[in-house]
C-alpha cells in the first residue's frame, strides 16, 4: 500500500494525523494549525513522541491562517478538520481550501457544533456555503442529538 495523502486542518495536538501515520506509515500527512505556538509546542512534540523521528519527509507542519497556508498545501485524498467553521466570516477560507486541495476522488471530514452562539457559523451555515459553491457536495455522516448538538460532515467534489 502506498498510503494516503492527508491534511489535518486545525490539528491541535495532532492525534488524528498521528493515528493515520501509525496505521498507514507510507501516508503523507500535513498538520496545519492557525497558531505557530500550537504546532511548535504540541503538534511536533506529540508527533515525535508517538511516531519517532523516522520518515519525516512524508510529514509537514504548517502554521497560519487558511488563506495564507494554501500555497504550502497539496492535493489530498483526505482533509480532516474539527472546530474550524465556528466563525461565519472564516467559512469561505475553509471552503476555498476544500475546492483547491481536495483530490478529485478525495473527501473531507469536518467536525463541528451545529451552531456557535455569538459568532454565527456552524454546520448549517457551512452546508449552505458548500452547496452554493456548485463544486462540492456535503452530507451529515454522524450527529450527536442530545446535549451539545454536533455533526460530522463529509464533503466531496461534484463529478
Amino acid at each position: 500500500s502506498s498510503g494516503i495523502n492527508a491534511e489535518y486542518g486545525g490539528c491541535g495536538s495532532g492525534l488524528l494525523g498521528i493515528c493515520a501515520k501509525r496505521m498507514e506509515p507510507q501516508s503523507t500527512v500535513h498538520f496545519q494549525d492557525y497558531n505557530e505556538e500550537v504546532i511548535a509546542n504540541f503538534t511536533i512534540k506529540n508527533y515525535h513522541k508517538n511516531c519517532g523521528e523516522q520518515d519525516t519527509h512524508t510529514v509537514k507542519f504548517i502554521s497560519g491562517d487558511w488563506s495564507v497556508v494554501t500555497k504550502h498545501l497539496a492535493k489530498y485524498d483526505l482533509i480532516v478538520s474539527a472546530e474550524t467553521i465556528y466563525n461565519i466570516n472564516s467559512q469561505h477560507k475553509v471552503l476555498n481550501i476544500l475546492i483547491d486541495h481536495l483530490s478529485d476522488n478525495g473527501c473531507a471530514l469536518i467536525a463541528s457544533k451545529r451552531h456557535y452562539f455569538g459568532v454565527g457559523g456552524g454546520v448549517i451555515d457551512f452546508q449552505r456555503l458548500v452547496e452554493s459553491s456548485g463544486l462540492l457536495k456535503c452530507e451529515v455522516v454522524w450527529s450527536q442529538e442530545s446535549g451539545l448538538l454536533r455533526d460530522i460532515l463529509r464533503v466531496y467534489k461534484i463529478k
